[in-house]
């Protein structure tokens, strides 16, 4: 093989790479949270650290998937839309929408004039789904609500 074939091969191996995980896009590293009106605050989500640098459990790579779960695969491919978790998840109160024939369940349900945190979608995703099963596996404790949370 000479020195230019290896040079396209080279250059289309990274293009195909590129194509097939972009990354998080640059506008979207770090992001605000605040679908919900909490005691504690908006979140301040490290887009970027989560999908490049942390781990799920079993040492696992975090996919876009593992987040966004409309997704068909792990990563969205061609012009796949990424949603945001509103697209389909409302607030209590507001019209339930639906996806593939099934109500979107709410973001959050009150218990008086307080949101439920155990019901707190993104609550149950984050800190029940990963953080946890972090620290089960690892002996370590990953964060704190102050972390997160920047109130």
């Amino acid at each position: 093989m000479s020195k230019g074939s290896k040079l396209i091969v080279g250059v289309s191996s990274l293009f195909f790479a590129t194509a097939v995980w972009a990354g998080v896009p640059a506008d979207k590293a770090t992001i605000k949270i605040d679908a919900l009106d909490g005691k504690k605050g908006a979140v301040e989500f490290a887009h970027t650290k989560h999908a490049d640098e942390y781990k799920k459990q079993g040492d696992a790579k975090i996919t876009c998937k593992d987040c966004h779960h409309t997704l068909k695969g792990d990563e969205p491919a061609g012009d796949e839309k990424v949603a945001l978790c509103v697209s389909c998840h409302v607030k209590e109160g507001e019209a339930q929408k639906e996806h593939d024939g099934k109500k979107a369940s709410f973001l959050g349900t009150k218990k008086g004039d307080k949101f439920d945190k155990k019901t707190v979608l993104l609550h149950a995703n984050c800190v029940e789904g990963c953080h946890k099963a972090v620290k089960k596996e690892s002996g370590k404790k990953i964060t704190s609500c102050k972390v997160c949370h920047k109130k």
